[in-house]
């Protein structure tokens, strides 16, 4: 019974990660659509947004469970907070340049012209604004769980959904 009970855990985990990372990438989208509307550009990118979402929510899951040793565990969490966004932006990166460079294989010649291609044409302006856009997504993923971690288990719950914010002016009161 245990074996399925980790099993629906992480499921349950990915699927809270993958929501966050999904709604990120939906609001995006649509600021890219709205955006796009003006200039009378159809867009739709759903699938790619779930699928997206999809994939960075298991990788930065998997990216968490790596250690970067004693020194890095005591630094401040910003530390931690920042050199892991780092690290996560730049694979989303690359993915994201390694994705590009295929999809224009046959417009440039191969893929080692379309390198160049890409770095010269307007593609590379979507990959930089996918980039600050996962990476800003990133940042936040990673400084909520370490407040995750301080808050214990369902405490970020607990905090948005049961507190109001009179308990919480109440609680930073010092007491006299």
């Amino acid at each position: 019974m245990s074996v399925i009970n980790s099993i629906f855990k992480e499921i349950k985990t990915i699927f809270r990660t993958a929501a966050y990372f999904a709604t990120v990438f939906l609001l995006m989208m649509v600021m890219k659509k709205l955006y796009l509307r003006d200039y009378n550009i159809e867009f739709t990118g759903i699938s790619q947004a779930l699928i997206g979402a999809l994939v960075l929510s298991k990788v930065v899951l998997l990216m968490g469970l790596i250690s970067f040793g004693s020194w890095l565990r005591n630094q401040p969490s910003i530390v931690d907070i920042c050199l892991r966004t780092l690290l996560y932006t730049l694979g989303v990166w690359m993915v994201i340049i390694l994705e590009k460079l295929f999809e224009r294989r046959h417009d440039a010649g191969g893929i080692t012209d379309s390198i160049s291609f890409l770095f010269s044409h307007r593609d590379i302006y979507h990959v930089w604004a996918t980039t600050i856009g996962s990476g800003l997504s990133i940042f936040i993923y990673n400084a909520f769980s370490v407040v995750q971690k301080l808050l214990g288990k369902h405490g970020l719950s607990k905090l948005f959904f049961n507190t109001s914010i009179d308990q919480l002016e109440h609680a930073a009161q010092p007491a006299h």
